[in-house]
């Protein structure tokens, strides 16, 4: 039975996926909030000197009086004064501070500044000459923008909680995504583990299969080579032991030949119409030649026609009876019935083996699979019969099943 997916496996996996989306969406946001905070800045202190150039080039032209009428962004406020008595000369904003930052932008903050706030200001001034060296009697043109409300700036400052409360879901769905996928990637791998183990197995139990007949073989060939020519007991028991072995080479064979026919499309279909009892009673007739302690009955009542192919038919119960062989023994009673239902023919064969644990039954039509883990001759096998059973069955449109029968045993049933 293949093993359920550890919850916590997935759980560990999709949680260090959020993790790393997490630091990832943050790394990208502080390069975001960066580059836009730098971009504002560089607009601000780009207006700043504009103004200031465009306010410096009006009172060199026009003189001072001149400033009443010039045309400024709203939102740059302005003061010019004289440096050494600070008297104002000309501002549109009487609050502003008298500021110096020689020539440079600069940040000024003082908390409770306004009656109903702090003050916050980006802001730059220049001194101006008129030509002449600078004395303590120049004009200071001081520009500022209110950075508390700057609509730019505001934004900045918005996002980062923006982005945070919008990482909460992006996180949560990341996780239940990752959590979906790490299931099904786990699930994935697991199953390809599983095929892998199976085909390890499956290696592994057909060179013991054919180690074993080689074996025998060999022991009588070298037998009847030394000595046992000449005994006519001897020889027959080891042309019977050589021929039953052969059989046995040739049906290890012959079932790989078939999985290969069927993995290729190759399996061609031919239908022809026979009665259910004649096609049974062949069956009975076959196995009691090579098993003559097995008891085989038919049940069919209403003499069944059906239309299908009968060749893999008898390919797909020989497999079925030949493992009710294995696994019920020398004393093996088989059942081999056919009824009408509704509109299919139920074709069954049941046994008087140990029938399924409710562990082996969902896998008996898995490829590779063996419920008995030794390799003990009597349950030998590669485990592909009732894997190419259920195939050709499915070939044929039909459907296969594996129960315990009523009365205890194995049951197969085939649904056509």
């Amino acid at each position: 039975m293949s093993k359920k997916l550890s919850p916590p496996v997935a759980i560990f996996l999709s949680f260090r996926f959020m993790l790393l989306l997490a630091a990832s969406i943050l790394l990208l946001s502080v390069i975001f909030l960066s580059l836009l905070r730098l971009s504002v800045t560089h607009k601000q202190d780009t207006d700043l000197e504009e103004s200031i150039s465009l306010i410096s080039e009006t009172i060199r032209l026009k003189g001072r009086d001149d400033l009443a009428f010039l045309e400024l962004p709203y939102y740059i406020t302005y003061a010019v004064w004289e440096r050494e008595s600070g008297t104002l000369l000309a501002t549109n904003d009487s609050l502003l501070p008298h500021l110096e930052s020689e020539g440079k932008s600069r940040t000024y903050f003082e908390k409770d500044f306004f009656t109903d706030g702090d003050l916050n200001i980006r802001y730059r001034t220049a001194r101006l000459d008129f030509g002449e060296a600078l004395t303590d009697n120049s004009l200071i043109v001081e520009c500022a923008i209110d950075i508390a409300n700057d609509s730019a700036a505001k934004m900045s400052r918005a996002l980062p909680r923006l982005i945070l409360i919008s990482l909460i879901p992006i996180l949560i769905l990341s996780f239940a995504l990752s959590y979906l996928i790490s299931r099904s990637t786990i699930k994935a791998f697991k199953k390809l583990q599983e095929d892998y183990d199976r085909e390890k197995a499956f290696t592994s139990n057909v060179s013991h299969e054919l180690k074993t007949p080689i074996s025998i073989i060999d022991g009588h060939a070298n037998l009847l080579k030394r000595w046992g020519k000449d005994d006519p007991k001897q020889l027959a028991e080891s042309i019977d032991a050589i021929l039953h072995e052969t059989e046995n080479m040739n049906s290890i064979v012959t079932t790989l030949l078939d999985m290969s026919r069927i993995e290729n499309g190759k399996l061609k279909i031919e239908k022809t119409k026979f009665f259910v009892t004649n096609f049974f009673a062949k069956l009975k007739d076959e196995f009691k030649i090579t098993h003559p302690d097995c008891k085989i009955s038919i049940s069919d009542p209403d003499f069944l026609e059906i239309e299908s192919d009968e060749q893999k038919l008898h390919q797909i119960f020989t497999v079925i009876l030949s493992n009710s062989l294995k696994f019920a023994g020398r004393d093996c009673r088989i059942t081999l019935s056919a009824r009408k239902v509704g509109g299919k023919i139920e074709l069954s064969a049941s046994d008087n083996g140990p029938g399924f644990s409710e562990e082996v039954r969902p896998h008996v039509f898995e490829r590779f699979y063996k419920g008995d883990k030794s390799h003990d001759r009597n349950v030998s096998g590669a485990g592909l019969g009732l894997s190419i059973a259920k195939t050709l069955v499915l070939a044929l449109g039909g459907e296969i099943r594996a129960e315990n029968a009523s009365g205890g045993g194995a049951c197969i049933l085939l649904s056509l």
